[in-house]
């Protein structure tokens, strides 16, 4: 029996054509997701992606804002295979799924869709993505309550379906959706855009082999893996072997208030090959401040790239030189029913604590870690702009830190650089809130030679009564600074009543607040990198100039006296950078 010859190599003009074209397939799955969006949380923020994998679930290319949902795709397309194997799928369908035990998902707001790719009546692809939801049942509005103490607290369940074929949507699934979500036409709006966007990725992959051939389409998928492979094992290569550590600390669990929760790892870098062992980290919380290992393995692989290439691309072929150490039933890799609605900041810490001990390797790429202050506020409201029922969910970003050529960026929301926070105006016209200031934070940033970027605070007024659950973090805990960098200072939740009186919130909290009652948001900046000292006076004038170091600041910390009119006093400077020894 004669043995069909194995395709020639393709040719790299070739291959760069037909990876763009991918490139291209994928940010056009994006922008038809995010356009679509009916919810602030999808169309404003971004809180979503869009991809592809090959047949095998293997991930190729991704689209859009939150970076590392892309790497959660293999197993998404892994449980879909599981509960419908290949030979029953059919050209023309979208499965969906939201248990992060079964389809990797981040927490349960989260769903994850997969449409599989036809060519020829064999499947070659799926298309993918990964988009949060506004509300999806649970104990509090917006799904993630400080109280879950169980993954049924978090909200709907729904095991991996089919929710469309070519006839259509499958009007039974859509029914619970609906009958298990306090704002069904919004989730369901996104939902829907999210299924074209899979079915969108679908149609234009099969024209793509139509034109070059399915051959042609699995070298170049291939290719980019291999490359990418290639490309991480010669980074680690060029670092010293050796092992390094970090841990940093969550307030607490949200159960448990008198003890905070630790993430340690240990990166053990030996050739061309990198362990990350999180054995030290804590157990699994009763409260919802888990994060599942499929996310606690993408952020660290989004940490890794950051240290050594952030050109590399993030794929599955980045994962090949890359062992993980999670002993089941840690803080990043619970089990089964633990709650994980919390999961972001979690990843955060997760994601600074890899990045702290590579940074050790590849110094000229260390990172002071970001502010710690990040999660999210959900509200709801009886009644929104709309009329209906309405479920405020807004992601708390926070500033990045400095690194060794340049200062952190304010106002930027750590391991998702693409994700944009709500507008003011968007806000204001769909629900009933007013926000009161949204302004720079003096003296939030940790100091350095090269300062963490500043922090904010937000105010909101509401104007109706309203059920608030406020998720954030590390009001205790501060982020810290690096090779002689300070911390900034924690972040705060403080309710303002209407009565004058000021009270400060937990890092996690749901209450039945009042109409006329304002919450105020301080989010933390990020860490400083060196020596404030060494930072150059006339930076340090400028900072002052612009409000984001005040005068006292400058002077205790950085070591610059400012004068009056905003120049540096040279003489002054000098005398509390270089005292005078006595005799």
């Amino acid at each position: 029996m004669s043995l069909k010859p194995s395709p020639s190599p393709l040719d790299p003009i070739t291959t760069e054509v037909v990876l763009n074209r991918l490139r291209e397939t994928t940010e056009a799955m994006a922008h038809a997701l995010f356009h679509s969006g009916y919810s602030p949380i999808l169309r404003e923020s971004q809180d979503g992606t869009a991809g592809l994998t090959d047949a095998a679930g293997r991930v190729i290319m991704v689209g859009g804002g939150l970076q590392y949902h892309s790497l959660l795709y293999s197993k998404a397309v892994g449980s879909f295979l599981d509960r419908y194997p290949a030979e029953t799928m059919r050209d023309g369908d979208a499965f969906v799924s939201n248990d992060p035990y079964k389809a990797g998902n981040s927490h349960v707001p989260d769903m994850v869709v997969a449409s599989p790719v036809f060519h020829d009546g064999a499947i070659i692809a799926f298309g993918v993505s990964v988009a949060h939801k506004a509300d999806v049942g649970g104990l509090v509005p917006g799904s993630s309550g400080a109280a879950s103490r169980e993954i049924f607290h978090d909200g709907l369940l729904l095991p991996p379906v089919r929710i469309w074929s070519s006839s259509g949507v499958n009007a039974e699934i859509e029914a619970v959706i609906r009958n298990n979500s306090r704002a069904p036409d919004v989730v369901m709006g996104d939902l829907r855009g999210q299924i074209g966007a899979t079915r969108l990725g679908a149609e234009r992959l099969a024209m793509l082999c139509d034109e070059y051939g399915v051959d042609t389409l699995r070298q170049a998928m291939d290719t980019l893996l291999d490359r990418t492979e290639a490309r991480v094992r010669a980074v680690f290569a060029s670092w010293p072997d050796g092992a390094h550590v970090a841990e940093g600390l969550l307030d607490h669990d949200g159960a448990d208030t008198s003890r905070p929760v630790r993430i340690h790892v240990r990166a053990v870098k030996a050739g061309d090959r990198l362990t990350l062992d999180f054995s030290g980290s804590d157990p699994q919380t009763k409260g919802p401040v888990n994060a599942p290992e499929s996310t606690a393995r993408a952020v660290s692989m989004q940490a890794i790239l950051a240290a050594s290439d952030p050109t590399i691309p993030m794929n599955s072929g980045a994962f090949a030189a890359v062992d993980f150490i999670m002993p089941p039933g840690r803080v990043v890799s619970p089990q089964f029913p633990a709650t994980v609605n919390h999961y972001f900041p979690t990843s955060h810490l997760t994601y600074n604590c890899v990045l702290a001990a590579l940074g050790r390797f590849n110094p000229a790429r260390a990172v002071a870690p970001s502010g710690l202050g990040t999660g999210a506020i959900a509200i709801g409201y009886a009644q929104g702009r709309a009329g209906k029922a309405s479920v405020q969910y807004e992601l708390m970003t926070s500033s990045l830190g400095g690194t060794s050529a340049g200062d952190g960026a304010a106002m930027v929301l750590p391991m998702n650089h693409f994700a944009p926070g709500t507008p003011v105006e968007v806000v204001e016209t769909e629900y009933p809130v007013r926000v009161e200031r949204f302004d720079l934070w003096r003296d939030s940033a940790g100091a350095g030679e090269y300062r963490g970027g500043t922090g904010f605070i937000r105010e909101y007024r509401f104007l109706t009564d309203c059920n608030l659950t406020a998720r954030t973090s590390n009001h205790q805990h501060a982020a810290w600074g690096l090779f002689g960098g300070k911390s900034p200072p924690p972040s705060s939740t403080t309710l303002k009543h209407d009565n004058g009186d000021i009270e400060e919130m937990d890092v996690m909290e749901t209450r039945q607040v009042g109409g006329g009652v304002t919450i105020a948001l301080a989010q933390s900046g990020g860490g400083g990198y060196g020596d404030p000292k060494a930072r150059p006076a006339g930076k340090v004038a400028r900072d002052v100039a612009d409000g984001y170091v005040g005068r006292d600041a400058a002077a205790e910390i950085y070591g610059v006296m400012i004068g009056e009119d905003g120049s540096v006093d040279e003489e002054a400077t000098a005398l509390l950078r270089f005292p005078l020894s006595g005799n």
